[in-house]
């Protein structure tokens, strides 16, 4: 029970800051909401809750490593954007299509759908299924395939499952 009142009090903390972020005017009525419908909202969402075995971000030192985790995320997409625009543009379309696993050395279920999803939200890279030790991933073209493996996202999952 105390790890569940850990993890829900961060996120009630998280929620009310950002509620604080979007409101136009600070004033009384408008904090007082603001701690009513976080509050609303966390025990609506109570069931959904992952524990705190599951994810790191619970820790500073895993927010820290997700904030880090989330930039590496940012530029790669930036990255991948620029690739697939190159190719979309060009008069060749010069793409090979595939399909190929990569082996996962992630044990967390969590961290697994983390890098899964970083992977398809990167563009040219799609994931399309996945095992307890793999993911199947279709990519656009060979550089793309060849920069799944080993990529600065996987390190960072794996520094989160190992650190955080």
């Amino acid at each position: 029970m105390r790890k569940k009142y850990k993890v829900s009090l961060f996120l009630y903390t998280f929620l009310f800051i950002f509620w604080l972020i979007l409101i136009p005017r600070y004033t009384i009525e408008n904090i007082v909401a603001g701690l009513l419908v976080c509050l609303g909202a966390l025990w609506f969402s109570s069931e959904l809750l992952i524990e705190e075995d599951q994810a790191s971000i619970y820790s500073r030192k895993g927010f820290s490593l997700y904030i880090r985790y989330i930039y590496h995320l940012i530029i790669e997409i930036i990255k991948a954007n620029i690739d697939v625009a190159k190719i979309v543009l060009s008069k060749e379309m010069n793409i090979q299509p595939q399909f190929f696993k990569v082996p996962l050395q992630l044990k967390k279920d969590l961290n697994k759908v983390i890098y899964a999803n970083a992977i398809t939200l990167t563009p040219g890279t799609l994931s399309v299924d996945m095992g307890d030790d793999y993911i199947l991933i279709h990519a656009l073209t060979q550089a793309a395939a060849q920069g799944v493996e080993g990529s600065i996202l996987e390190k960072g999952v794996l520094e989160l499952e190992e650190r955080g």
